[in-house]
């Protein structure tokens, strides 16, 4: 536990669960002279709102994080100063279900409980006389009923507003209020949640409201996200108000969800007494439209956008208008998935499946500073690991799914992969030492499950175009499989030599070679040049890793390419493949290719999810299809195209283990005649641009006081020194 919790002898308290209904927590005290500080530390579970009489009091929503609650739980910390009064105070915790306890009775991806809902607090109070006051979680504390009367993080929620008592001081309604009991609770052990929290970003007003009938109105946001509904109603006490979300529509014009879990909905009963204002405390779902029925008189809907308050760090922009609403199309699923952990989507799921975080990670971190809240999801993984070393596919893992959905390769090596990444971004050595064992543990396990480094299980290269249901049409998925071992014993052999454990540096680069010798036997067909079934999975994957000679490379590059060519310029890849197809294109030098497929409109592309009308990445490449819409409309698992624009068309490379950290060395595709962007390294905002100017080109880089960069212009390469003095602009030209 905790010191804090330790310290003051806190103990968790519970209430006796009532289906899905929800308690609130009750603490009265009086402060009788002068406080020169006050703050509270506590844990909530599953979800928990903090008030002081009726203010709220926090800074995010959803509080604390999903974790493993049997290994983990996060607490918070606020400052209670300016709150209290002088005199009596009423401090109350409402209880929501979360990740904690899922039910059922309506929609929910899986079933479980961890226990009753809890709570642990402390509230330090230090006067301005030099005393303190401790109080705890203990006999003085009570429960009641609360407004919620159901509470499913999958399903939605209900609340009851004439249900008052928590509102108002005990002794109003002293037979609603019965002592908390003590608990052991759920097992975890207490850490301060450092991650960032999942905030409310911002409010959208409707692009669209209609009248579908009678007391049932249909507003439309303009654009998919992840979030709530907040209404304001006027009416008498006991109407109800239904609010419905969703992404997709039906051919009626009533919310599909089909897709995205059904039923998830929210009913509010009003109190009667005037104006009246409700947004969900508890769930949250992916939406662009709303169902609104009702008997009294809705004032208003406004969608509530929230996900983490990571910082933001890069920008993109191009001439290429295309490209930019790619760019903001993958934005809005990122932001959209980017909660406590990254879910795969934010409605049917809301899962920490793991192959997005080494997929798309590298994106992701261009556009925003996810440092600690990556750092986190590695606890998670570190949580869930088991004693034979498989990391599952999903993590915190709630539930234990069969097969490949616990445990893949290209899923689980994460662990490894992630903070390899994090190192190469942010320079971090100790993250990357505090995860060593998890990713050693998790590469022996996947030793010991291959036959001579061959890896024959798995969910390969999961949704390429043409799947059927699902499992991959194109690629083998031993090939795949296999790869990510070949992948993740490199990055091992890379982690090791960075942490100084040379020992396993060689054993490591021994396995890598023994790997890539049996890899290249069995999936390489000298006659052809093709690896595999010779797909563009098949083919790319090993030649982003270097697996080919040096004499068979060039053979495997054009089969690459001519096989894109010979679609006209579409990719096939899925969830693994595309991503390693868009990487090995580029670092063989062939952006050209990459940039023809990034202009397409037609499917299988990004351009024909824009054209369909989505407004984030769906889950397939036909998802968006207007004849029948299916799947999910918000995944980020095919954003490929992000680390893309950043790394390799504005040339953009971050490696803190560099001198130079940065190095600049764009592409210039034919299909784009300028880049503008930034990026950010030790907190420093570093503003790019590159133009074509005829026949030559342009980079302005401004950075900052001491630091330097790499240039690498067509048949130029320059390395630009720091600067003691201040910032300083720098422009460089070039021959195209």
């Amino acid at each position: 536990m905790s010191t804090v919790f330790q310290e003051h002898h806190a103990q968790w308290i519970c209430a006796p669960r009532q289906g899905c209904a929800t308690p609130v927590f009750r603490r009265e005290f009086w402060v009788d002279r002068p406080l020169a500080s006050a703050q509270i530390s506590l844990c909530g579970l599953g979800q928990f709102a903090l008030f002081l009489g009726n203010t709220p009091l926090n800074h995010g929503v959803l509080e604390p994080g999903w974790t493993r609650y049997t290994k983990r739980c996060l607490y918070s910390t606020y400052d209670l100063t300016a709150y209290l009064d002088q005199g009596e105070n009423i401090l109350s915790v409402l209880i929501g279900n979360g990740m904690y306890h899922v039910s059922g009775e309506r929609y929910v991806k899986f079933t479980g409980s961890f226990g009753p809902p809890t709570l642990i607090a402390v509230i330090e109070l230090s006067y301005a006389d030099g005393s303190r006051e401790v109080l705890v979680t203990d006999k003085d504390w009570y429960y009641a009923p609360s407004p919620i009367t159901h509470s499913c993080i999958y399903g939605g929620e209900d609340y009851d507003a004439r249900i008052s008592a928590w509102r108002a001081p005990m002794a109003a309604q002293p037979d609603a209020w019965q002592p908390a009991e003590p608990w052991e609770g759920p097992g975890g052990v207490l850490e301060e949640g450092r991650q960032p929290q999942v905030a409310i970003q911002s409010q959208l007003d409707p692009v669209e409201q209609i009248q579908l009938a009678p007391g049932r109105i249909r507003v439309d946001f303009g654009r998919n996200f992840a979030g709530r509904v907040a209404i304001r109603v006027r009416g008498a006490a006991g109407q109800t108000v239904r609010v419905t979300p969703g992404e997709l529509l039906d051919s009626h014009g009533e919310i599909n969800q089909e897709f995205s879990g059904s039923p998830h909905f929210y009913t509010y009963t009003l109190a009667g007494d005037g104006e009246e204002a409700y947004l969900p405390y508890f769930t949250y779902y992916g939406l662009r439209y709303a169902v609104i029925e009702t008997e009294a008189e809705l004032l208003s809907a406004t969608g509530v956008e929230s996900y983490a308050d990571c910082l933001e760090g890069g920008s993109f922009r191009c001439s290429n208008e295309l490209y930019n609403q790619i760019h903001q199309m993958i934005l809005g699923a990122i932001r959209s998935n980017m909660q406590s952990v990254f879910t795969d989507c934010p409605h049917r799921e809301k899962l920490g499946w793991l192959e997005q975080l080494h997929l798309i990670g590298p994106g992701v971190l261009y556009n925003y500073d996810a440092k600690a809240l990556m750092a986190k999801v590695l606890q998670d993984m570190e949580d869930s690991q088991t004693e034979e070393g498989l990391v599952p596919d999903i993590c915190p893992e709630y539930v234990e799914f069969e097969l490949g959905f616990r445990d893949s390769p290209e899923w689980g090596s994460s662990c490894v992969l992630l903070p390899w990444y994090l190192y190469e971004r942010y320079g971090d050595l100790e993250l990357l030492a505090a995860h060593y064992d998890m990713s050693r543990r998790y590469v022996d396990y996947l030793l010991s499950r291959a036959e001579n480094y061959i890896l024959n299980y798995g969910l390969g290269d999961w949704l390429d175009v043409g799947h059927y249901p699902a499992h991959p049409a194109h690629t083998p998925i031993p090939l795949t499989a296999s790869a990510m071992l070949c992948y993740d014993l490199k990055i091992m052999e890379r982690t090791a030599r960075a942490l100084g454990r040379y020992e396993d540096l060689q054993l490591y680069r021994e396995h890598a070679l023994k790997a890539r010798e049996a890899f290249n036997r069995v999936f390489y067909y000298p006659l052809s040049g093709n690896y595999g079934t010779g797909s563009q999975a098949s083919n790319a994957l090993p030649l982003y890793l270097e697996l080919p000679s040096e004499t068979e490379q060039p053979r495997v590059l054009a089969n690459l390419v001519e096989d894109i060519q010979r679609r006209d310029y579409h990719l096939t890849g899925g969830d693994i493949g595309h991503p390693f197809i868009l990487r090995a294109l580029s670092v063989c030098g062939r952006e050209d290719i990459v940039a023809k497929v990034m202009d397409r409109t037609d499917f299988p592309s990004y351009g024909n999810m824009i054209r369909c009308g989505a407004t984030t990445l769906c889950e397939d490449w036909d998802g968006a299809n207007p004849e029948h819409p299916w799947s999910s409309q918000n995944h980020f698992m095919l954003g490929g195209a992000e680390e893309w624009f950043y790394h390799y068309l504005a040339g953009a490379y971050i490696d803190m283990a560099q001198e130079y950290p940065l190095t600049l060395s764009p592409a210039f595709p034919e299909e784009v005649d300028w880049v503008e962007g930034q990026v950010r390294i030790d907190g420093e905002a570093i503003p790019f641009r590159w133009d074509k100017l005829d026949d030559r080109v342009q980079i302005t880089v401004t950075l900052p006081k001491g630091m330097g960069a790499k240039i690498i212009m067509p048949f130029d390469a320059r390395m630009i020194a720091p600067s003691p003095e201040g910032p300083q602009t720098i422009t460089v030209k070039g021959i195209l």
